[in-house]
This record gives structure tokens, C-alpha cells and sequence, in this order.
């Protein structure tokens, strides 16, 4: 006897037991399966429909064994859809992540093609796209490398920062040194000291 929604419990496992990795291999089977139970559950219900409505005498309340398999119809066919719904935004969202993560997108090319699924190759393609023309947008912006997922969104161009730590001259993307001695407060260009923020050097004065 096989276990209520077994496949939906068997994909939901993998999704969490390959949360961490980059991308696993879209497993095309478990889902097939899990959306023939959906269909299966679906004409089940249907059938039972069909017997209720053909009562004769229909100001009687149903019988309780078809409202009991209604009941376990639809919730296998919501449990199997959540989990599918679930599967497919973990994925997303990783992809959605690549997308922003040139280097790690071109270092692992090969192995993230062939995880993907039918329909990931076309989403990953035309997200990534999305995401380099708003990077185009905004070339004074260093929207590169992990394309600024761990910082927050600049509010402006031009902040004011006070050295926290003492580093010596540093010398700025745009080729203005920084004498950054503790206690120093200047307005520079966010993008140059984004770094130095991150690092403990400086301090955003808000």
C-alpha cells in the first residue's frame, strides 16, 4: 500500500536535503509523477462529484464515505501542488541568484545546463538578460561580481563616511586618494568605498 502523497513526500525531502548546492538536477520523473496523481485525484473527485448530483432525492444530505473521498481527494491534490509550487521556487529563486553571480554562472556553466529542467534553460536566459540591461542602466554602479546581493540598494551617489579604523592613502576606483586615518569624515562617491565599508574601515554616516 503505497503512502499518501509518497511522491510529493519523496520530492519535498530533496528539495531539502539539496538546498545548499548550487543547482541539483532537476528531477523530471518525481514531477511527472506527482502531476499524473494530481490529474488522477482530480477525475476521482470528479467521479464522486458526479455520483452525488445523480441522488434522487437531492435536498439530501450526501452520503459521509463520498464526503470523506472528496475530503482525501483534494487534499492530496493541494499537498502534491504545494510541494510542486515549493520545488519550482527554490529553483527560481536560485536561478535568479546566478543571474546576478556572473563569475559563479561562468565557472559552473556546464554543470548548472545540464540541472536544469525543460523550461529553466528559457528562464535563466531571459533573467540573466533582464538583469544585464538594468545593469547597463546604471554603469557608475559596481552591479558586478554578486551583483550587490549582500549590500543594501543606494539611496544616492554620494555619501559621507568616518574612518572607524585606521588604513593608511588608499587610492579610489575613480583615482581619488583617501587618507584614511581614524576619526577622518569626508563625502565620497558610494561606489569607491563600498569596499572599505564592508571591510570595517569606514562608516556610513547616515
Amino acid at each position: 500500500m503505497s503512502i499518501f502523497c509518497e511522491s510529493s513526500q519523496k520530492l519535498a525531502k530533496e528539495a531539502k536535503r539539496t538546498a545548499d548546492l548550487l543547482v541539483s538536477p532537476y528531477n523530471e520523473d518525481l514531477v511527472q509523477v506527482i502531476c499524473r496523481e494530481v490529474r488522477l485525484s482530480q477525475g476521482k473527485a470528479d467521479a464522486v462529484m458526479a455520483i452525488m448530483q445523480q441522488r434522487s432525492d437531492p435536498q439530501a444530505p450526501p452520503e459521509p464515505d463520498h464526503i470523506a473521498q472528496l475530503l482525501l481527494q483534494y487534499m492530496a491534490i493541494k499537498r502534491n501542488k504545494r510541494v510542486l509550487f515549493s520545488y519550482h521556487r527554490q529553483r527560481m529563486e536560485k536561478l535568479k541568484e546566478l543571474s546576478w553571480n556572473v563569475g559563479l554562472q561562468s565557472e559552473y556553466q556546464r554543470d548548472i545546463k545540464s540541472s536544469l529542467g525543460p523550461n529553466e534553460h528559457r528562464f535563466l536566459e531571459d533573467y540573466t538578460e533582464i538583469v544585464n540591461n538594468y545593469k547597463h542602466n546604471f554603469p557608475e554602479l559596481d552591479l558586478g561580481g554578486n551583483g550587490g546581493v549582500d549590500l543594501a540598494p543606494p539611496t544616492d551617489l554620494i555619501i559621507e563616511v568616518r574612518v572607524i579604523k585606521d588604513g593608511g592613502e588608499v587610492m579610489t576606483e575613480s583615482g581619488s586618494v583617501l587618507n584614511i586615518s581614524k576619526g577622518n569624515q569626508f563625502y565620497v562617491r558610494r561606489t569607491d568605498v563600498e569596499g572599505l565599508i564592508k571591510s570595517g574601515y569606514l562608516k556610513h554616516v547616515h
